[in-house]
Formats: structure tokens, sequence, C-alpha cells
């Protein structure tokens, strides 16, 4: 216990310490005498109990009193004195001192001391209590106004009592258009707010309840809420709603669910994976081109629909992807579960995170059996008529010709009737008739007299 004595006496002071040592206490004491001896104790140290004579040369305790008030200190302060009338102790008292205790009564020091240290303490400790509490309410009105998110209290019946500025910047009011007034205002959902309400007046607690807030602007936000209720005694007191404004992510699910449609739809395979070429998604149409289900392939590597006579290509694909590049129209070959080949082109791009970083493969891989049959057969079609063509242009140009038996020539010299000749050079065949001036000259009986 650090005891600070304003005393001029020495042996006065011993006897002070002698009776606090009686008491069970170990004093560490220190003694001064004067005022600016005692301006610079309070200076240099923390001190539990000042105790002080009420007469000193040049001053006196109520001097010594003041100077330790005006410090603002609350530290016990008793007054020791042999000569104190009953109106100075009195007061003494007034201006502020705990007690006062006789020199010719010593052995009420110790009970004077042990009482004022006890209720120093519980001073110490309600005042610490007390700022604690402040410190927890201005704490608690922060993180109220400043919060990240909305957040608003309501009545049993749904009036909104208090709101903070982020609820208030996500729907477009002022503080004035927005408290006092129900929920129902704001909500057009009017079975959504006696849902809510409902659960709260029977004590539930809320979690991701999600509906519609209109803001000032009259457009809608889609929202979140999360709340509770403040009891007290069992009374209702208010709620606390926490409001997470979740348009945007309503939004990313409405376009992803429609962009997985579009991909589970297609007849193309649409695969993505990791950097390394792990398999991380595989819709409909690459189960058909494949024979895989997705719970065959998802974790494995892509390289098992690559032949082995290619084992080069995958490495050499994802550096280019890796590097931001992206490869579209690339033919090659895969192998479906059964072991059969498909001629397929491939585009690969590159899947990019928000900070624009590549972070996996998005691989459209399109099946081109079909195209590559039709394309054999124009290019056999292509071959039959460049045939064609060139055996007609040999019947093009001066041909040798007999002018009595209507032979001709060919290239070898050999003579050859008309429809051998034809007939080997063209696809063209011959049938025989006759024609009327020939059966008038050669067959007159057959011709028909008028």
């Amino acid at each position: 216990m650090r005891v600070l004595i304003v005393e001029d006496s020495e042996d006065d002071t011993l006897f002070l310490v002698r009776e606090l040592k009686r008491g069970g206490f170990a004093p560490d004491f220190q003694r001064v005498d004067n005022l600016t001896a005692l301006s610079s104790a309070l200076d240099q140290g923390q001190w539990d109990i000042i105790i002080s004579d009420h007469t000193l040369p040049g001053f006196g305790s109520l001097h010594a009193l003041n100077l330790v008030r005006q410090r603002g200190l609350d530290v016990p302060f008793i007054v020791v004195s042999g000569t104190i009338g009953e109106d100075a102790a009195v007061k003494a008292m007034k201006a502020g001192a705990n007690d006062y205790v006789m020199k010719a009564k010593l052995s009420r020091l110790q009970p004077a001391v042990e009482r004022e240290l006890g209720e120093a303490s519980s001073r110490r400790i309600r005042r610490e209590a007390e700022a604690a509490l402040q410190r927890s309410e201005q704490e608690l009105n922060d993180f109220f106004e400043h919060a990240p998110l909305g957040l608003h209290w309501m009545s049993p019946e749904g009036t909104i009592l208090r709101v903070n500025q982020a609820e208030l910047e996500m729907l477009g009011y002022q503080q004035e258009e927005y408290v006092g007034r129900p929920l129902s205002d704001f909500c057009p959902d009017r079975n959504a707010v006696d849902h809510l309400l409902g659960r709260l007046d029977r004590g539930e607690s809320l979690k991701a309840f999600e509906t519609q807030l209109r803001c000032k602007d009259k457009s809608l936000r889609q929202v979140q809420i999360d709340a509770n209720v403040l009891k007290e005694n069992g009374k209702f007191v208010h709620s606390r709603c926490f409001v997470s404004d979740i348009t945007d992510r309503k939004r990313g699910e409405q376009a992803s669910a429609y962009l997985a449609a579009i991909v589970n739809s297609s007849d193309d395979a649409v695969i993505g994976t990791t950097l390394d070429g792990v398999i991380q998604s595989w819709n409909i149409g690459a189960e058909r081109m494949y024979g895989y289900g997705a719970k065959e392939v998802i974790g494995r590597p892509l390289s098992l629909l690559v032949p082995p006579y290619r084992p080069e290509e995958p490495p050499s694909l994802y550096a280019r992807i890796k590097n931001g590049e992206w490869i579209g129209n690339y033919e090659t070959i895969r192998l479906r579960k059964d072991g059969t080949r498909v001629p397929v082109s491939l585009t690969f791009s590159p899947i990019l995170d928000q900070n624009e970083c590549v972070v996996g493969i998005s691989a459209i891989e399109r099946d081109m059996t079909d195209r590559k049959v039709s394309e054999e057969e124009r290019l056999k079609l292509i071959a039959e008529l460049t045939v064609a063509l060139g055996s007609i242009k040999t019947l093009r140009g001066l041909i040798p010709m007999c002018a009595w038996c209507k032979k001709i020539r060919d290239d070898k010299g050999y003579w050859e009737q008309v429809e051998s000749f034809v007939a080997q050079r063209t696809e063209a065949e011959f049938t025989h008739s006759i024609c009327p001036d020939c059966q008038t000259r050669v067959r007159p009986e057959l011709t028909c007299q008028p």
C-alpha cells in the first residue's frame, strides 16, 4: 500500500506508520511537509491513500486537500490531528476529506483506512464499469451507424424504429422518409411481411429470408434479411433486422443458370478444366460425344481423351492458354470411352477470375465426323466429275471419220464403229431405230401410202 503522509514531524510520521503496520498493512510511505513537495509527490506517482496533519507551518490540511482535488484524484484523504476541533473537522469533511482521526485515538486509523480503501476500490470499479458501459454503447452506436450492410429495428407491429445509413443508401431514402413507417410501405409482398412479423412475434430467428424492398425511385431490390428479437422480462422490445442487397447476386445466379442451361443443351462437348487439364465440369454434350458420365471423368485429366500417339498435344495447348491465348478451330483426334476415334474441332479459351488472372480452361469440342464424311463424298464427286469431264474433252476437236462406212479412227490408228468409240469415251448409250428417209428408201413397203 502506497501512503503519502503530509506531516512536519518525523516522530508523528513513525507513529502513524507503526499504527498501520499493527493493522496488518505494509505501507510504502513518503513524508512531505510543504505544498511544493506535495505537488511533486502527486506528479511522480500513484497513491493509495493520503494522511495529512491538520496544521503545518505555512499551510494546513485544507490546502493539501484542495491541491489533491484540483488534480482530479480520487484518493482517500484522512485528516489526523491532535488539535482539530469539531467545527474544523466538519469543515474538512465538507471540503472533501474522507475522514478525520485524533492523534490521541490512533486506534481508529486502521478501520478508517480499511473502510476508505474499500470505498475507493468500489468507486474505481464503478467508474470502470460505467466507462466500459459507455464504450460499449458508443461501439454499439458506431456499429449500427457504420455497419457495411443495412440494419433496422422494428416494433412488434412492423414499424421501423431506427435505421442505419447503409440501408438508407441502399434504398435511396432520407431518415425522416423511412423511420416511423411500416415495413409494408416498402415491401410489395404483403404475404412476406406478414410471414416475417409472425415468425418474429413467435420469438423465432430468421436466417436468409429473401424478399424485395422498393427504392425511392420505385425500382425493386432483392434483399436477404437475418433477424431476431430483443426481449426484456419476456416482453417484445424490438426486432433487429440485418438487410443485405442480393440483387446483383440474384442476377448472377440467373445468368449462371441460363448459361448452364445453354451449355447443357449444347450438342458440342463443353468441358472446364484446371490449368493442368484436370476436368472440373462436363456437360451432356460431352457425355453423348465421348460416352463418359460426368462422375466418371470429373477429377481426371483431360488427356484420357487424347490418343497415345499424341502425348505432346495437351501440354503445348495448356501452355498457350496459361499465357492468355485463345485457340480456335483446332482439329485433332479424340478417343471415346469404347476406344473408337472421333475427329473433333477444338476451341480453347482461358477462364479468368475477378482480377483478370487465368484460373482455368474452357474447351468446346465439336464432333467433325459428319463433316468429314461430307467432305470425303464431295472430294469423291469432284474426282468423278473430273474424270467425266476429261473423257468428254477427248471428243472435242477434229475427229477422223470414214466418208463411206462412217468409222472413226482413234488416237492409236484403229478404226471403230461410231457407237463403240463414243461409248468408251462417254457415259452415253445408243438405241437403234430407222429414220423416215431411210425407211422410204430401204423399206418402202413399210411406208404408209396415202
